[in-house]
């Protein structure tokens, strides 16, 4: 071993010896871990200890080699009382690149002033005394092992470059098999992930559309009629509609916050509140403040739902509602004109103790309610533009004798031709009640 006033031993049986056990020990070493990272450590470890140094690093370049930019780096002091961590990026870059453009080993008694890295002239950093090697597979650069010193001076002998090379050229076969071993399970990892992603997401989707009514709905002369265009993440839409009697419809949309299996959950405990709460002998006020309460006691922190419920007594011609944060549904009058329907509360679940107000609305021959979700006013097209409300109540308003069908089709039809090629980004949920008549 080489002392720090630059005396060469001749080389002896040690010597070899050493070579050999390291080899050995990386042999044992490798075929103990299936991770990159402890090897790493015990290589830093190890030539630490061999050279008597301060630390010892291992820098690799990542997936791109041609970019010399450092992605993993690892460091072992031999005395825990001096200071370590990751070399300033100037330092980082200048080794590595002095390596990269030599292609042969860098040995210097102080970094700071070597006339073959100008760059680091007077730079304030701990690694001063440096040799460091390239790590090479099949000629190929891939990062770099360096021992160091804190303080100048230490003379690095051939004897010192040869076995630290020897000792990089067979440590980097090892660690390119160990990162391809640990990049082949990042890859199985992520696509088992995927799979199982996708299937919750399957499962989602089915949970969500068990939750909406499959075909219209008749009374009368008036039939309800509701679409969910899902999206290509699963969101957390949902309408129903339901009969409260002879001649009393109960009409319903939510929307809640978040998205995937938890979001579908939380919309099928509403769906069962709403249905148990809202059955016609219960004020809609109450019948709001205890569905509040169900969803409050079984939504996670942060989890919301927006809600709008109805009752539509179509023989005495009066339509009462609670609006908890939702989109404003719009009445349209026989002659056009749109009543926002805004009375009520908080979005459900935000506070366990609010209170829901109650609107009331005369319902005429000729009028028809429209639900929807900010999935169809929030659509955005290849400028980020959105499809906006305006939009919508232009097109709700125009609508002659409008029957469900028909109005979700021109509605979606409208969005898809607004958006074009843009990704739809959010579930659309639409859900009109009008009287049937022939489109």
């Amino acid at each position: 071993m080489t002392s720090s006033s630059g005396t060469h031993a001749t080389p002896d049986p040690q010597r070899l010896m050493a070579e050999l056990q390291f080899l050995t020990e990386l042999s044992m070493v490798v075929a103990s871990h299936t991770e990159l990272q402890p090897i790493l450590d015990w290589m830093v470890e190890k030539t630490t200890a061999m050279f008597g140094a301060d630390e010892g690093s291992i820098k690799l370049l990542g997936p791109e080699l041609s970019e010399p930019t450092v992605k993993t780096r690892v460091y072992a002091k031999r005395d825990p009382g001096t200071a370590s961590g990751s070399w300033p990026s100037m330092v980082s870059m200048h080794v590595m690149g002095y390596l990269m453009a030599k292609n042969e080993p860098l040995a210097t008694p102080d970094l700071v002033s070597d006339s073959r890295l100008p760059g680091l002239k007077g730079t304030d950093t701990r690694v001063r005394a440096v040799l460091a090697v390239p790590l090479k597979v099949e000629n190929r650069f891939t990062g770099m092992l360096a021992i160091t010193h804190a303080t100048p001076g230490r003379v690095w002998g051939p004897e010192d470059i040869q076995l630290l090379t020897i000792v990089a050229s067979n440590s980097a076969g090892v660690i390119e098999q160990a990162r391809l071993r640990v990049e082949a399970r990042e890859r199985q990892r992520l696509s088992e992930e995927a799979e199982k992603l996708q299937r919750e997401l399957n499962l989602a989707r089915e949970i969500q559309m068990t939750l909406v009514p499959s075909r219209p709905l008749r009374t009368g002369v008036w039939e309800v009629m509701g679409r969910v265009v899902p999206a290509r993440e699963v969101g957390g839409d949902a309408f129903d509609y339901f009969l409260l009697g002879p001649h009393r419809l109960g009409v319903a949309i939510a929307d809640v916050s978040g998205k995937g299996i938890p979001a579908a959950l939380l919309m099928s405990n509403l769906q069962a509140s709403t249905r148990a709460f809202c059955d016609g002998r219960n004020r809609i006020p109450e019948a709001m403040r205890q569905i509040n309460v169900s969803v409050a006691r079984a939504a996670s922190s942060g989890k919301f739902i927006t809600f709008f419920y109805a009752e539509l007594d179509l023989e005495r011609g009066r339509l009462f509602y609670s609006n908890a944060g939702h989109n404003y549904p719009l009445l349209r009058r026989r002659n056009g004109a749109l009543v926002e329907l805004r009375e009520g509360g908080l979005p459900l679940g935000i506070l366990d103790n609010s209170e829901y107000g109650m609107g009331e609305e005369l319902l005429s021959a000729g009028d028809a309610l429209l639900l929807y979700s900010d999935g169809i006013s929030e659509a955005l097209d290849l400028r980020n533009h959105e499809y906006g409300e305006d939009r919508l109540k232009e097109l709700w308003a125009a609508r002659s004798r409008p029957t469900p069908e028909a109005t979700i089709a021109a509605l979606m039809d409208d969005v898809g031709a607004f958006r074009g090629r843009a990704v739809q980004s959010d579930d659309m949920t639409v859900v009109v009640v009008s009287e049937h008549h022939e489109a």
